[in-house]
């Protein structure tokens, strides 16, 4: 693909190939790690103004914004005043889909550690940069992160916060019910595509660079997250980190959004085709994910994914089947039995993670309940401790008025027990 790029504060046209990939940030030595955010301006969509004035409210700025332009946006370069204290690039890109602009945009970017997605409509909180840099930049135990995505606020048209009662507030809780409820990543993304929009999407560069994607992926959001979440390398932030305006909920896919997410789904097993020989959780997160998605809430259609999947075992050769079975055979999973089939046999329902979600989550609400009476009941007691009636009606006898009278006892007690410092030789031994 053909790129230029067009420096909004130079005003200067110059071809990719001519270009010194973004000479400010090469010309400083690189003492921090370097974000650059990709703006879209391709479909056209209402809200870009708002979408950049988010970029310059961050409490860490990007180093650098890049406005992706096909051509159909002429007036590109006069957006840098909405963001006069940032840095800002136009790129032009030829018309087509947006994961080959990215793909050529990767190279070009190669002075940048992190890449982030913003398209019109959408929103970032002011800590969203900071967060996802902190969360990549220190993952604790396990595997790095190549990619990180955070819980978001669905919006409507004027930039509001949708009631919780409406419909696209409602799926979004449903799509987020079932990682929070404790499912594991890949049992998550199955049961349906929680990240939403790819202005959720904030990646190292190298992982963007090396996506084995089709040029014609149609949904380049959902094969980039599950191409990092399949290979464990996806953190999610549980915290509202980006505004969004979803689209409406269609009753059932069309046969257009179908035929989308099912070339989605084999771009994805496509891109990995040299991962899965070698790699074993590789190979057990991808058949638990396409478990959990035959009751997918996103519109996936497994069904027409395992035809597909038919089709391509029945152009293998026998001795290709026969060693992909042995190799499979081989795995860990195979010599242990699922952990639901004890369940299965003693007559309960097969495994359903959105299912399960939505019964914890009303455990929890419960218990949630709970604990606020008890803490009403609690208020209740504390006011009735000074009460005379209740005084009196210990001296009575009266059985409710002396719990009360002890419940105070017991209080003071542990007050007192908490503010005398412990003896030397017991705090040596709580030290040891």
């Amino acid at each position: 693909m053909r790129v230029e790029f067009y420096r909004a504060i130079r005003y200067e046209w110059k071809p990719m190939s001519e270009a010194e990939n973004n000479s400010e940030a090469a010309e400083q030595p690189r003492a921090k790690s370097t974000v650059a955010v990709v703006v879209p301006l391709f479909p056209k969509l209402p809200g870009l103004r708002e979408a950049l004035a988010s970029l310059g409210a961050q409490t860490r700025p990007p180093d650098l914004v890049v406005l992706l332009d096909d051509g159909t946006s002429p007036d590109a370069e006069k957006l840098h005043d909405i963001i006069p204290a940032l840095h800002v690039e136009v790129v032009q890109v030829e018309p087509g889909p947006l994961a080959t602009a990215l793909d050529a945009l990767a190279e070009y970017l190669a002075n940048f550690d992190f890449v982030g997605l913003l398209q019109a409509g959408d929103a970032y909180a002011p800590a969203r940069i900071e967060r996802c840099l902190e969360t990549l930049l220190n993952p604790g135990e396990g595997r790095p992160p190549v990619m990180a995505v955070s819980a978001l606020i669905p919006i409507d048209s004027r930039s509001r916060p949708l009631p919780a009662d409406e419909p696209r507030a409602i799926h979004y809780e449903r799509l987020w019910a079932p990682g929070r409820a404790g499912a594991e990543l890949s049992d998550w993304l199955g049961a349906g595509h929680f990240p939403g929009p790819v202005s959720n999407l904030f990646m190292r560069r190298e992982f963007l660079r090396g996506l084995q994607l089709d040029a014609q992926t149609p949904n380049f959001a959902m094969a980039a997250v599950l191409l990092a979440a399949l290979q464990s390398q996806l953190a999610v932030i549980d915290e509202p980190l980006l505004s969004h305006y979803p689209p409406a909920v269609e009753a059932e896919p069309s046969p257009r959004a179908s035929a989308d997410l099912l070339q989605t789904q084999m771009a994805v097993l496509t891109a990995l085709r040299d991962k899965l020989p070698v790699s074993p959780e590789t190979r057990r997160n991808v058949a638990s994910y396409h478990r959990a998605a035959w009751n997918s809430l996103s519109g996936v259609r497994e069904d027409l994914f395992q035809q597909a999947v038919l089709r391509l075992a029945s152009l293998a050769s026998g001795d290709e089947v026969r060693d992909a079975t042995a190799e499979v055979l081989r795995a860990r999973e195979a010599r242990t039995a699922p952990a639901h089939w004890a369940a299965l046999l003693a007559g309960k329902d097969p495994l359903d993670v959105s299912g399960y979600a939505a019964a914890l989550r009303k455990t929890r609400e419960k218990l949630r309940d709970a604990l606020d009476e008890n803490e009403r009941l609690g208020r209740i007691a504390n006011a009735a401790q000074g009460s005379g009636w209740v005084r009196f009606g210990a001296w009575l006898g009266e059985r409710s008025a002396r719990r009360m009278m002890e419940l105070e006892q017991e209080e003071a007690e542990a007050e007192k027990a908490a503010e005398t410092p412990p003896a030397p030789q017991a705090a040596a031994a709580e030290k040891d």
